[in-house]
């Protein structure tokens, strides 16, 4: 109930009066403002937009309101609060297998409305439909659901139904077989019906990018600002059937390097089960408000095609900014203040008992910024970090190999390594150099756990000293690719088999040797859910570029190898740069030690900003690798005399030793 129920609007102003006076502010410490224009003296709900986010601090402490002569009016904002459901185990659960069907009964054990119910299930690969049904005495039935899909397959799986809000003392789920089998269900969870959601608001979000990695679509989303706070995102596509994993993250600096925060994660579907009405689940809740500008959405494809997207739905939560206008006219409203901390005003105490009070809405001009912002003295006195463009001076001789940098624009670069640079470097990637007019530029080596595949063409290799092995020779372009699996696709419907992936490398002695990379059982049975590829991880790193697969096949047929797939890791450059000519990347210098850069203290800013895609040319020897006697001192006249009077004295040698008696 409500304390206060006859809140005169008299109060509520002198109220926020009071706060006025007594609180002071300086504009010009708030780097950003808006006009709201008020028409009449009252209440004021202003709905922030995508950029006063942008603006202010992470919760929005730093808003102020402003009246006409720049004194500070009491404000509070309000945010909607997130329905609340609870979870609740039945009272019974009982399974009966029928034929073609099984039924699962249960008694509640409430008689709250319910929201929905999830069932639980050992089965680790299925796709079935159900009828779901609810009585209060088990004798007058009502169907709440016909066809209502349930699966679980390559880690995408939905085992909730929902019950619309209805009172059941009993609900009655039907499912159908699977392949012939039934299923088996252990449990439900209950889900009782919560408060209604507040209605959220679309936000614009374009789709910059889109890449293909191994098994996975990633792109990346650009909202109009930061510290929005966003409600669900929604694929648009037209697909008719598809089941897929996605994950919503972010960019982010971390003391190990950089890496990506997973803020949600889902599944998406549309599909038809037993002919009845297609459904989907374009939708993945988020409930955060992001640091960055850039979502990355992440659509797990495993073995089935991309998906064509045609766009990206966003909504957000609303988020109102409320106070009292003592009278009509033009207020201001600040943001941008790091200083600021969140207001303590006497008004706010009144917040709840405003909630259901007519105001009037009112909506903020553009975000402009402030003339004569200068922050506050403990900001003033450092200045704001930027990005430093050039580092310390190198001799880069002792790098064997160089590239060229093609960059479209200036500003933050990305550029990420292909093979060759991958091959060619040290595992951990400290021997890379950025160079321009003999300087170091500064980067930041960023990890992301997506990876590439290269198509390798197996071609077989048999042995005639063993006719059961079956052997197979790839080919792998670059020595030393770092390649972190092997992806192996066979036609060959019925078998159980031993693999070995190894590399021949000279030991001690100068005689070939072999290097096990990677190992494991493969089989393949008709039987559903069986995963069609085999993968194999490498257990360390490739040295050469030619690799063998071989299985011994003992008394049964020789199986095919159709495809196979190298996987290697994805690696980027993250950079910033003032123009786009004179730049070159070098690799290959296993004494080098890592590079320690100053950039690190900026890395968040650098990581979530937009980037321009950079790309390599072709790859070029550096001086000193063209020639082995560069860089030594007395050039090629000395070292030319050098090698004639060695090759004399040795011939001198040579004619005074005794020679063998006949």
């Amino acid at each position: 109930m409500n304390p206060h129920p006859r809140l005169s609007l008299s109060l509520l102003l002198s109220t926020g009066l009071s706060c006025a006076a007594a609180g002071a502010v300086v504009p010009t410490e708030w780097s950003h403002r808006q006009s709201l224009d008020v028409p009449a003296p009252g209440l004021v709900r202003v709905e922030l937009p995508p950029q006063t986010f942008d603006s202010a601090g992470p919760s929005q402490e730093d808003l102020r309101v402003l009246d006409a002569s720049g004194a500070e009016l009491a404000a509070w904002i309000e945010r909607p609060r997130p329905p609340a459901a609870s979870l609740a185990a039945p009272a019974g659960f009982a399974l009966r297998l029928l034929p073609s069907s099984s039924q699962i009964d249960i008694r509640t054990g409430t008689d709250a409305r319910l929201a929905s119910i999830t069932l639980d299930t050992p089965t680790p690969f299925f796709l079935c439909a159900a009828r779901v049904e609810v009585s209060q005495d088990q004798v007058a039935w009502k169907t709440l659901d016909e066809g209502a899909p349930l699966f679980r397959q390559w880690g995408v799986e939905k085992l909730e139904l929902p019950l619309n809000a209805e009172p059941a003392a009993f609900i009655r789920i039907t499912v159908g077989d699977f392949k012939g089998s039934p299923l088996a269900f252990t449990g439900a969870r209950l889900s009782l019906r919560a408060a209604a959601a507040a209605e959220t608001v679309p936000v614009a979000v374009r789709i910059v990018r889109r890449e293909e990695f191994a098994g996975e679509t990633v792109l990346t989303l650009s909202l109009d600002g930061r510290r929005i706070p966003l409600a669900t995102l929604s694929l648009q596509t037209r697909e008719p059937l598809f089941m897929r994993q996605v994950r919503i993250g972010i960019r982010q600096a971390q003391p190990g390097g950089p890496a990506e925060r997973i803020l949600a994660s889902g599944a998406v579907y549309r599909l038809a089960v037993a002919g009845a009405t297609p459904r989907e689940q374009l939708q993945v809740p988020l409930e955060c408000s992001p640091e960055s500008r850039e979502l990355l959405l992440h659509i797990v494809n495993g073995d089935s095609p991309p998906l064509a997207i045609e766009g990206v739905e966003a909504r957000r939560q609303p988020v109102s900014l409320v106070f009292m206008a003592p009278a009509a006219g033009r207020y201001q409203l600040l943001s941008g203040n790091p200083r600021a901390t969140t207001p303590r005003y006497d008004i706010a105490s009144f917040a709840g008992d405003m909630g259901g009070t007519a105001a009037q809405r009112v909506r903020p001009g553009e975000i402009e910024d402030t003339p004569g912002y200068h922050p506050g003295e403990s900001l003033a006195t450092a200045p704001a970090p930027d990005f430093p463009l050039e580092g310390a001076p190198i001799d880069a001789a002792a790098w064997t190999l160089r590239r060229t940098l093609n960059l479209s624009a200036g500003g933050v670069q990305e550029l990420e390594l292909d093979t060759a640079v991958l091959a060619a470097s040290r595992p951990d990637l400290g021997d890379l150099r950025l160079l321009r007019d003999g300087n170091q530029i500064p980067y930041v080596l960023e990890m992301p756990q997506l990876a590439r595949q290269v198509d390798l063409a197996p071609v077989g290799d048999p042995d005639p000293k063993r006719p059961s092995l079956s052997r197979w020779k790839l080919h792998l372009g670059d020595a030393g690719l770092p390649v972190r699996s092997l992806v192996l696709a066979s036609s060959t419907p019925l078998f159980e088999r031993q693999i070995r992936v190894y590399e021949t490398i000279p030991d001690d002695n100068g005689a070939a040797r072999e290097h096990l990379l990677a190992w494991g059982a493969w089989s393949r049975t008709p039987e559903p859910g069986t995963p069609p590829n085999r993968i194999l991880e490498f257990q360390d790193r490739v040295r050469t570029d030619t690799l063998w697969i071989e299985t011994d096949n003992g008394d049964n047929p020789a199986i095919a190898l159709d495809a196979v797939k190298a996987t290697y890791p994805v690696a980027r450059l993250i950079f910033k740069v003032a123009t786009t000519q004179g730049y070159s990347l070098a690799y290959g210098n296993p004494d080098a030690g890592a590079p320690r850069y100053d950039l690190g203290l900026v890395a968040a800013r650098l990581l979530t900003t937009h980037r321009n895609i950079a790309s390599l040319g072709p790859a070029e020897k550096s001086a000193r690798s063209a020639n082995p006697l560069a860089g030594l001192s007395g050039g090629y006249a000395f070292w030319g005399a050098l090698v004639v009077m060695v090759a004399a004295l040795l011939l001198v040698v040579a004619k005074l030793l005794p020679k063998p008696p006949a």
